[in-house]
């Protein structure tokens, strides 16, 4: 059976080892550039770290694009290893071999998801190496794709894209229509999560400060939002400035609204929970994997039962 799978992917195998081996060269190249570029800027002063990207903008739109990999394994690894097999009606033919359905479909699961999680692993550790530099120059690691093309995340959304196409694969029974469910399915899944769950993760950090310093969390927090708070309660409207903070110097304005009770409340996830929260969506989407895998078996052993 080993073999078998080994003559049926081997193709798919060696594309993907090519295209991966592709993108490191331009990957390593231009990270090691960047790097003793941001080290010779910092050693002669203060750094405008932004403006080492300027020239940088082509490896920088791919470094972004990779947050569309795992979803590429979900769609031509996923969606076609039963689906194409079922459609074409070679399950069968394997079935009356020596092989057995139970051995056939736990070497494809196997197969399939060690390959995506060893080739999202790889691209995502060439993403996190080349984003070092990045990283030193962004408010927050949380923002943009920054959370979502690096670290540990990246593994998981292409475990679980896989496990999407198996499970779409096994309910159709046709490759199309489980390609369509994937690609469908993940992005809705991620998005569900990014914006609604993701925030949510850990009970977010409070801090008030006075006016005059204005919004803003720590050096690298997600701030998730600022509002103007007096003695506790939220401003909606319009501020009602006392008769103090109208005349004289700004500082004793801000001085005037200090002892009014106005002040600045921050809600916030520190820099020091990036990686808690990594490992939490990493987990997620883990387990929404292993759920898909116990449907495709489900689904596989009813129907060829």
């Amino acid at each position: 059976m080993t073999w078998l799978m080994w003559r049926q992917h081997r193709l798919q195998w060696a594309i993907a080892a090519g295209v991966i081996a592709l993108f490191a060269i331009p990957t390593v190249v231009t990270g090691r550039n960047l790097a003793s570029a941001f080290a010779l800027c910092r050693a002669n002063g203060p750094c405008d770290g932004g403006q080492l990207f300027n020239h940088y903008n082509a490896i920088n739109t791919l470094i972004d694009l990779t947050v569309a990999v795992p979803v590429v394994f979900g769609l031509f690894w996923g969606a076609t290893l039963l689906g194409r097999e079922l459609e074409n009606g070679t399950a069968a033919l394997v079935w009356t071999q020596s092989v057995t359905r139970r051995r056939w479909l736990w070497t494809k699961i196997t197969a399939l998801l060690l390959s995506a999680a060893l080739a999202g692993a790889a691209v995502s550790a060439l993403v996190t190496w080349w984003s070092n530099t990045h990283n030193a120059t962004v408010e927050s690691r949380f923002a943009g794709l920054q959370f979502d093309i690096q670290g540990v995340v990246p593994v998981a959304y292409s475990v679980f894209a896989a496990a999407l196409g198996l499970a779409a694969g096994a309910f159709w029974r046709r490759a199309l229509p489980a390609m369509a469910t994937t690609l469908a399915g993940f992005f809705a899944v991620r998005l569900l999560v990014e914006l609604y769950l993701r925030s949510h993760f850990l009970a977010p950090v409070v801090s008030t400060r006075p006016l005059a310093r204005g919004p803003g969390g720590p050096a690298g927090a997600w701030v998730q939002g600022t509002d103007v708070v007096r003695h506790g309660k939220v401003i909606t409207g319009p501020i009602q400035l006392p008769a103090c903070a109208a005349t004289g110097t700004r500082d004793a304005a801000n001085r005037c609204l200090d002892a009014a009770g106005y002040r600045m409340r921050t809600t916030y996830q520190p820099a020091g929970r990036y990686w808690s929260f990594q490992w939490i969506e990493a987990g997620i989407f883990l387990a929404l994997a292993a759920l898909l895998v116990a449907t495709a078996v489900i689904l596989l052993r009813r129907r060829d039962a």
